[in-house]
């Protein structure tokens, strides 16, 4: 399996994995339409045991529609 690479805009934070993801999906909420700027979100899960992040990380903290 080659490496899957991810990294925010501004390059500072990067994950790298070689593992087939966990999950697969394609959330149309409010919060995931903002946040694309697209009427779907996609998003690919992997084990977190197989994901590895160099750089630095800001939290990010949202409450969901339900609470």
């Amino acid at each position: 399996m080659n490496a899957r690479t991810a990294s925010c805009v501004c390059g500072q934070l990067t994950l790298t994995t070689r593992t087939e993801p966990v999950r697969i999906s394609v959330c149309h909420c409010l919060a995931c339409q903002r946040r694309t700027g697209s009427v779907f979100g996609a998003q690919a899960r992997f084990p977190r045991h197989s994901v590895t992040i160099s750089g630095e990380s800001s939290e990010y903290v949202r409450i969901g529609d339900e609470g």
